[in-house]
């Protein structure tokens, strides 16, 4: 069953997406001279939970866009929402009575050479006829190179949609400010020592060996992609997931972005982003299970 679920994965990941010439951007963290202290913060984004959310959906029949439908229609309540195309986007972008949460195809020089796309939460703002790079942006997470066909991060879905959520009601409540450029703020890898991680043998960039598995004394595993899946559709408690995001063919200078996710509540524990490099290539790098490791270690 997984090999054919597999395989309809591959063939509707291939379908084009829709041209999205006019949302082609590098993405730009929102710098707002409102946003000065956590009490504006939370002034500017406290109408959050009243406004309607649209969901821009590409209209392209894709797998990415029928699950990002379906996690939706499942697991969205911060605030009421309602599907739209990018026509409809573009007719109500510089309208601040709405917020948006879409899929973008970045450009190709911000990520070395290849078009990524995320999916972002944005604010309609009235600079917005300039560009989607002048709208109060939230958050951002990374989801596949243009020209991926594995389509791995598809049974992500529920997760990406939780983690946003988790992090607008964070900035809602004047917790966080919206992230950085290309930073996130996680929930600290030190509240997770209870919690076993599994790594995608894929997942780590180098020649491992078992000893830098065991500095997680015990609580760390490698394991097939099947065995991911599983944990993810299972909701398998006490466990985090690896996930890595970057170019199918990827060249000195791309970015890589690590993911540990809880597979039972969808919490994002680690979001890292490195430049892809001779010495440092796609996945985990030594310096990640080091950083990962620390922890589990102090608590042995």
């Amino acid at each position: 069953m997984k090999k054919v679920l597999l395989s309809l994965l591959l063939i509707v990941a291939g379908l084009p997406l829709m041209a999205q010439s006019d949302v082609n951007m590098e993405i730009k963290q929102f710098e707002s001279e409102i946003k000065t202290n956590e009490t504006s913060t939370r002034e500017y984004y406290a109408d959050l939970p009243a406004r309607m959310t649209k969901v821009v959906l590409a209209g392209d029949n894709s797998m990415a866009d029928l699950l990002l439908k379906d996690a939706i229609e499942k697991g969205w309540n911060i605030s009421p929402f309602e599907f739209c195309d990018y026509e409809e986007f573009e007719r109500i972008k510089c309208d601040t009575n709405y917020y948006f949460l879409m899929r973008i195809n970045v450009e190709a020089k911000v990520e070395g050479g290849t078009g990524m796309e995320f999916v972002t939460f944005v604010k309609g703002d009235e600079k917005a006829s300039e560009g989607i790079d002048k709208m109060p942006e939230l958050i951002s997470l990374p989801m596949f190179d243009v020209n991926d066909k594995s389509g791995r991060v598809f049974s992500y879905m529920p997760a990406y949609v939780n983690i946003i959520q988790n992090y607008i009601q964070k900035i809602v409540d004047g917790r966080i400010y919206p992230a950085l450029r290309l930073t996130i703020i996680t929930n600290p890898i030190e509240s997770a020592t209870d919690k076993t991680i599994l790594f995608a043998k894929d997942d780590i960039a180098y020649e491992y060996t078992e000893k830098d598995i065991d500095r997680f004394g015990g609580m760390a595993k490698v394991v097939s992609l099947d065995d991911i899946d599983d944990a993810l559709t299972d909701g398998e408690q006490g466990t985090l997931v690896s996930l890595v995001v970057a170019p199918a063919e990827p060249v000195n200078g791309s970015s890589c972005y690590k993911m540990l996710i809880s597979s039972d509540t969808y919490e994002l524990y680690y979001y890292r982003r490195h430049r892809i490099s001779k010495s440092n290539g796609v996945g985990f790098i030594k310096e990640d299970l080091r950083r990962l490791s620390t922890p589990y270690r102090i608590k042995k």
